[in-house]
């Protein structure tokens, strides 16, 4: 089993892959392998930096119509002529390109490394220009490509109207021979359908029968010229369009290197944008690399886990400590926290962001790992067998900077040659001052971890009231395994738990039950630590919600009063704007105003405005300048009376409650002068006694009708003359239908010869 698959790096992999936009940015991640370069590690690690915050701040790179084309680049610098889809992809790429270095021209965060990586992309405007010129995005090329195919596609229309001409004259000569009315082609000319008795009686060729035989295709002597026209121009359109394509490509394979160079950089950016995508949404972060020993991982979470379920745990190897011993209940977590260590290790390796909330890994030369069971029968391995195989790889290459993870080590065989044998690997691993975390259920590597100071004890968290496993890490306390807990709580008789226990105490020292004495008192203080962290981090969190509730009410009471203070103002000025523009309409009367609108208009000015209104405690005596609290228009009170009080608003008395009202320090505006609006509706300039309506659409005539009639009826006009002309007779017909529900309209008519006929109607208004 290899180390990526072990740690379940390839996992994390795949899920990357699906962020990718495009094949080659997915080939990048299904290849990436963890880097033991520190160059590589930290040039990737710099990337991935920039390109996460990225993300956070603007979104993922844009990568629309980003494909692998490398097949239609490389042909067309070979010479090949694309065709016009191919060609579509190219100029896609181009546009790519050019929402590439717009992403990073508009990013207004700090990324010279991202920068550096897109500034080697090259934009090739002429060639996306020429494309677009000549290419639709269908992939066909355009009359716009060449003024000689523009020429061609003309004459070729005119040959096919031609050609229906024929067929047409054709038909109406021979009615009784014609089978069918519809022009058909046969070998890309055109022919006709008669029956089949008389197939030779025209002259011309017979392109065989139809499939009930009854029936004949011929192209009579008469369609010869035309189809022969048809066909010049068919292989002239053809030859064009080849020309324009060839011209095309030839334009791409000038481009074509850094084309491919583009599509080389596009994948590394695509990558890059799929990784950070990944991390911002399981809210990861990038590692700190560091030259010292130090390893650091604080509320680190297993990516695979789910979410809802994960428990974070911190994890701290530095020196003089080099070795990690985790203990604890089966299925309780120890492996999983190996894992981590492993896996995000590996991850930083390969650029990737890690599931924490800080991180802090060191350079290593390599990670080894034994873990899991590769036992195998076609090799005669045992587990036991397996995993020495993987010792004896690991004591042969590791060194003082390696990372080694084992799992159980020591497990499989006698418990007794097991421990011992565990013992001496990490003795040796020890004395080259190798990093290791490993995990153990035996006893004596437990005491063997205490006797030594660079070595760091810790157990994943047993819960003895409800026989389950917490999955919380504990540094500095070894774990007890608790297998006869878990196999009571899974249905083991208890005669048979409690013998096993009673031979299991025998063996036990005085000092041993001590350590257990000490070990499960560790952990209910710790617990209740815990417990009492989450206490006062969810009060805290409440103290803040308060707090900033409070702040909030606060700053809305002054946004409200000084939006109230805006919006009144800003009454004021549209009410004075609409007064202004409600004159100057009705001085445009004589210019052409409906008088349904001067009356709509006249009404506005009679329209009180409503507002909303607050409490409010404090007194007011005769004389007082207050102001309306929604909309603060200001007044001065006149009267005070015991369930309201009386305002002189704009000359206006208005009846209000002191809550709606409050004291004003503004100048009380003097009382305005009335405006006094005349509304002549005597005759006023000239109207034409006809409304010519030839030429436009219905609803373009009926906007045009509905003015005419409104000056008709501003000017007193009684007889005038609607021209809507014959045609279909759908513009009559609508003149008509709005002449029935116009008020005033006496009657109407068909004019007489001399008045247009049928093409106008004369109406007559009521008196």
């Amino acid at each position: 089993m290899s180390l990526a698959k072990s740690l379940e790096l390839d996992v994390i992999l795949h899920e990357i892959q699906r962020s990718c936009a495009f094949s080659l940015g997915q080939k990048r991640i299904e290849e990436t392998v963890p880097s033991y370069d520190k160059l590589i590690i930290r040039r990737e690690n710099t990337l991935i930096r920039e390109a996460l915050a990225a993300v956070i701040h603007s979104g993922p790179m844009p990568f629309a119509g980003i494909r692998d084309i490398r097949g239609s680049l490389q042909d067309a610098v070979r010479g090949r002529t694309l065709s016009g889809q191919e060609l579509n992809q190219v100029r896609d790429q181009i546009l790519g390109v050019r929402g590439i270095l717009s992403y990073d021209s508009a990013l207004d965060i700090e990324h010279p490394a991202i920068h550096d990586l897109v500034s080697t992309l090259t934009l090739h405007e002429h060639a996306e220009e020429e494309i677009s010129r000549c290419i639709n995005p269908y992939g066909e090329v355009m009359d716009s490509a060449s003024p000689e195919l523009s020429r061609i596609r003309r004459d070729l229309s005119r040959a096919e109207m031609a050609i229906t001409e024929a067929v047409n004259r054709f038909i109406s000569t021979h009615p009784s021979s014609v089978v069918d009315n519809i022009v058909t082609y046969r070998g890309g000319r055109a022919v006709i359908l008669v029956k089949a008795g008389e197939k030779n009686a025209f002259g011309g060729l017979v392109y065989g029968d139809s499939a009930s035989g009854q029936a004949s295709y011929i192209e009579p002597s008469s369609l010869f010229n035309a189809n022969n026209r048809r066909q010049q121009l068919l292989d002239a359109q053809e030859e064009e369009i080849e020309r324009i394509l060839k011209e095309l490509s030839s334009e791409v394979g000038k481009i074509g290197t850094e084309e491919l160079a583009n599509l080389e950089t596009l994948a590394i950016l695509d990558a890059l944008s799929a990784k950070a995508q990944w991390g911002a949404e399981h809210d990861a972060v990038v590692a700190e690399l560091t030259e010292e020993r130090k390893l650091y991982l604080r509320q680190a979470r297993h990516p695979l886990i789910d979410p809802e379920a994960v428990v974070a745990n911190d994890y701290h190897l530095e020196d003089p400590v080099r070795m990690l011993l985790i203990t604890g209940p089966n299925t309780g977590g120890k492996t999983v926290s190996m894992k981590i260590i492993g896996l995000f290790t590996l991850m930083t390796y390969c650029g990737i962001p890690v599931t924490s909330r800080e991180a802090v890994i060191p350079y290593f030369d390599h990670v080894y790992a034994d873990i899991g069971d590769d036992q195998s029968v076609v090799s005669s391995l045992s587990s036991f067998s397996s995993s020495i195989r993987k010792l004896s790889e690991i004591i042969e290459n590791a060194t003082g900077d390696s990372l080694v993870l084992a799992d159980e080590i020591g497990s499989g065989t006698d418990p007794r040659e097991g421990e011992s044998l565990a013992i001496a690997i990490l003795n040796e691993l020890r004395e080259r001052k190798t990093m290791v975390v490993a995990t153990t259920h035996y006893g004596r590597l437990k005491t063997y971890g205490k006797r030594h100071p660079d070595i760091l004890l810790a157990s994943v968290q047993f819960d003895m009231d409800k026989l389950e496993p917490t999955y919380r890490y504990i540094e500095g306390l070894t774990g007890q395994s608790n297998a006869l807990a878990v196999a009571r709580k899974y249905g083991l008789p208890r005669g048979i738990t409690n013998y096993a226990r009673f031979l299991i105490n025998q063996a036990k020292t005085e000092e041993d039950h001590l350590i257990e004495q000490l070990e499960r008192q560790v952990n209910e203080n710790e617990q209740l630590k815990r417990e009492l962290q989450e206490r006062e981090q969810a009060l805290a969190e409440k103290e803040k919600q308060i707090a900033a509730r409070e702040k909030q009410v606060n700053y809305e009471k002054e946004v409200l009063r000084d939006k109230a203070a805006e919006e009144a103002e800003k009454i004021r000025e549209e009410a004075r704007a609409e007064a202004e523009e409600i004159l100057a309409n009705m001085r445009r009367m004589s210019m052409g105003t409906k008088y349904h609108e001067v009356l709509e208009e006249k009404k506005k000015l009679d329209r009180p405005a409503e507002q909303e209104v607050q409490a409010n405690d404090d007194e007011y005596h005769v004389g007082d300048a207050v102001e309306l609290r929604q909309g603060t228009q200001v007044g001065v009170v006149t009267e005070i009376r015991r369930k309201d009080i009386t305002v002189m608003i704009n000359g206006r008395a208005m009846h209000v409650k002191p809550s709606q009202i409050r004291h004003s320090t503004k100048i009380i505006p003097k009382k305005p002068e009335k405006t006094i609006v005349r509304i002549e509706t005597g005759y006023a300039g000239n109207i034409t006694t006809e409304c010519n309506l030839i030429g436009m659409r219905v609803e373009e005539a009926m906007e045009e009708l509905s003015e005419y009639l409104d000056k008709a009826r501003l000017h007193n006009l009684k007889v005038f003359r609607i021209i809507h002309g014959d045609g279909s007779g759908a513009l009559r017909k609508a003149v008509h239908q709005k002449l029935e529900r116009t008020p005033g309209v006496e009657s109407y008519r068909i004019g007489m010869p001399q008045e247009g006929g049928t093409g106008a109607t004369v109406v007559q208004m009521k008196e």
